[in-house]
């Protein structure tokens, strides 16, 4: 019970709030049945694989600001992009209500002449603040806002900004490492993921704006990996530590694969992030990667 007394503990430290436990990612399933191909792309978040919830759910929403595709002479393209509107429902009992919901879901078509390489698939959140605090009366209050912006502070419990990034890809022609596309925490495939098989090894690099990520006893540093086919209905995934940027795991099983990574970074007055010196305490990021295995 102390163990887990221990880990719960843990967990409340680098999950503070319920919109932190949900996850952004892209989806995109290739479709080869008339050529030259498409591909249909959507937005996941959430928790389970490859849909779990609606963007604009009454449960905790996510404000994705940018969702774009970006091909392999680095130009990129806007895509069309879910509003934030919070989702009412048109159906409503004592049984249950039905929830009108927009995941981005869009057909992007290939061309005899289009250009051989990989294209990726990028999304990223509005950044979000995030202020627990016992007020000047006692109460303790949570806003969505900056520290600096709220004038009945007594004690600050917590206080982070948050921001989530999220990417997938399709090869067209031959595979080739995609360049960083300049995500504040990016995953880069560093294997090729056009034609991975069960018990292949998948390596991946991880920046967090620009630099390589590296694990250290002071700031432990890991990526998960799941699949709704390995697992995913247990609670379990794979993980592996980042050394020098790079971690890595070998495929369980077929079907789509989704890769995390978390990091924490305190704000301090002359650190990276001093800009956000008085608005927060700490930052958290979250960036996923996803890959269908065949």
């Amino acid at each position: 019970m102390k163990l887990l007394n221990i880990l719960f503990s843990v967990f409340l430290l680098v999950q503070p709030t319920s919109a932190f436990a949900h996850t952004l990612w892209v989806n995109c399933f290739e479709s080869q049945a008339h050529a030259p191909g498409h591909a249909i792309v959507s937005l996941g978040w959430g928790h389970a694989l490859p849909l779990d919830d609606i963007l604009n759910s009454p449960n905790g929403r996510v404000n994705v600001t940018a969702f774009n595709l970006t091909d392999p002479t680095g130009k990129k393209v806007e895509l069309y992009n879910p509003t934030l509107k919070e989702s009412k429902p048109f159906v409503s009992n004592a049984n249950y209500s039905v929830f009108p919901g927009d995941i981005g879901v869009q057909r992007i078509s290939f061309e005899k002449e289009s250009a051989p390489g990989v294209y990726q698939l990028g999304a990223k959140s509005r950044p979000a603040f995030y202020t627990k605090y016992i007020d000047t009366k006692g109460r303790q209050r949570m806003k969505l806002k900056p520290k600096d912006e709220l004038k009945d502070i007594k004690k600050v419990l917590m206080s982070v900004k948050y921001e989530a990034f999220a990417k997938s890809f399709f090869t067209v022609g031959n595979w080739k490492t995609p360049a960083p596309i300049g995500h504040g925490l990016e995953i880069i495939p560093k294997t090729d993921l056009s034609n991975i098989r069960v018990g292949d090894m998948v390596e991946v690099e991880v920046l967090y704006h620009g630099t390589p990520l590296n694990n250290s006893p002071k700031s432990p540093e890991f990526i998960t990996a799941s699949s709704s086919t390995f697992g995913q209905d247990d609670g379990f995934a794979l993980f592996s530590a980042i050394q020098k940027g790079k971690a890595q795991f070998r495929v369980q099983s077929l079907g789509q694969w989704r890769v995390v990574v978390k990091h924490k970074e305190n704000i301090t007055k002359d650190g990276p992030l001093k800009e956000l010196m008085g608005k927060a305490e700490q930052a958290y990021n979250a960036a996923t990667m996803t890959f269908s295995v065949k």
